[in-house]
C-alpha cells in the first residue's frame, strides 16, 4: 500500500456494524454505522454491500480491498463458523459473498484477532513481546500476539477465552454456560441491568457510565462489579498465557479511566507473580520463547 491508499474496514459486532475508510497510517474517514440485525444472512449482506459501495465512490479515491472484523469463530476462507449472538449469520461465506459482488480482495478475521492486531500496530501493544488484548462489547473477545504473530490455538484464534468461568453458577450466558466473563461484562447486558435496577427505560452502557461518573451510587456499584470481573478474567488468563502487556479495547476502552480502577487494583493484587514471570520470559531470546 502507498501512504494514501485506503481499504474499507468493517467491524461486524453483535449489536452494531461499523465501517470506514482507513489508510496505511490508520487514519479513519467517512465513518458509518448501522444495526447488526436481520433474520437471515442474505439481507444483512445486501445492507452491508450498499454501505461499502458508498465508500467505494470515485470521490473517495481508489479502494484496494475490504477488511472485515467479524465477531465469533471465522474459518480460513472467511465464513462465520460460530457466534451465539449472531446465529442467523453462521455458515455464511462472508468473504466470498463480498468479493464476488465488489470485485476487490476481501479478508475476514475474527474481531478478537483484529482488535488485538490494531492495538499491537497502532496502540498499547507496540513493542510488546507477548501482548494480550481483551475487547469488550456485546461479547468479550480475547486475542494474543506472540513475537509479532497472532496466536491461533483453535478455530483460527486463541479460542473462546471470553467464556472463561469467573463466577461458578453465575448468570446464564448466550453460549449456554453460567458465570462466563462475557455474561458479566457484556456492555449490552450491563446497560440492561442498569435499566432494570434504576427504572430508567432505554438505559445503555453509555448511560450507565455517564451516571456513574456523575455520582449515581447504583450505577457506580454496577461498574465496580464489572471491573471486579474484568480483573478476575485478566488475572486468570495471565496465569495461562504469560503476557508482558495487557490492553482492554471496545466498549470499556471508550469510557475512559473510570472503568479501569477496579480491574487494575484487582489484577495488581492477584497476578503479581504472573507479571514477574512474564517479564522473565520476555527477557529471554526469541528462539527460546514458545509460540
Amino acid at each position: 500500500m502507498k501512504p494514501k491508499d485506503t481499504v474499507v474496514a468493517v467491524d461486524i459486532g453483535g449489536t452494531t456494524t461499523k465501517l470506514a475508510l482507513v489508510d496505511r497510517q490508520g487514519t479513519v474517514e467517512c465513518w458509518q454505522t448501522f444495526s447488526t440485525s436481520g433474520s437471515n444472512s442474505e439481507s444483512f449482506v445486501e445492507k452491508l454491500l450498499v454501505a461499502i459501495r458508498r465508500l467505494q465512490a470515485p470521490s473517495h479515491g481508489p479502494v484496494l480491498g475490504v477488511s472485515v472484523a467479524l465477531a465469533g469463530f471465522v474459518t480460513a476462507d472467511g465464513t462465520l463458523e460460530y457466534n451465539p449472538n449472531l446465529p442467523w449469520l453462521e455458515g455464511a461465506p462472508v468473504a466470498a459473498l463480498l468479493q464476488r459482488e465488489l470485485g476487490v480482495p476481501v479478508h475476514v478475521e475474527s474481531d478478537s484477532n483484529a482488535a488485538c492486531a490494531a492495538e499491537y500496530v497502532f496502540g498499547q501493544g507496540r513493542d510488546a513481546s507477548r501482548f494480550l488484548c481483551l475487547t469488550g462489547g456485546t461479547g468479550l473477545g480475547v486475542g494474543m500476539i506472540v513475537q509479532g504473530r497472532l496466536l491461533r490455538v483453535a478455530h483460527g484464534c486463541i479460542g473462546d477465552a471470553g467464556h472463561v468461568i469467573v463466577l461458578a453458577g453465575g448468570p446464564r450466558c448466550s453460549c449456554g454456560g453460567r458465570g462466563c466473563a462475557e455474561a458479566l461484562l457484556s456492555t449490552a447486558l450491563l446497560g440492561q441491568q442498569y435499566a432494570r435496577e434504576s427504572g430508567e427505560h432505554g438505559a445503555t452502557f453509555r448511560t450507565l457510565v455517564r451516571d456513574a461518573q456523575a455520582g449515581n451510587a447504583k450505577a457506580a456499584e454496577i461498574i465496580r462489579q464489572a471491573g471486579y470481573w474484568l480483573g478476575v478474567a485478566a488475572a486468570s488468563l495471565s496465569h495461562i498465557l504469560f503476557p508482558d502487556r495487557i490492553a482492554v479495547a471496545g466498549g470499556f476502552r471508550g469510557q475512559g479511566p473510570f472503568c479501569f480502577k477496579q480491574p487494575r487494583n484487582l489484577f495488581a493484587s492477584t497476578a503479581e507473580s504472573c507479571r514477574l514471570r512474564a517479564r522473565r520470559w520476555s527477557q529471554r531470546s526469541p528462539a527460546n520463547m514458545p509460540l
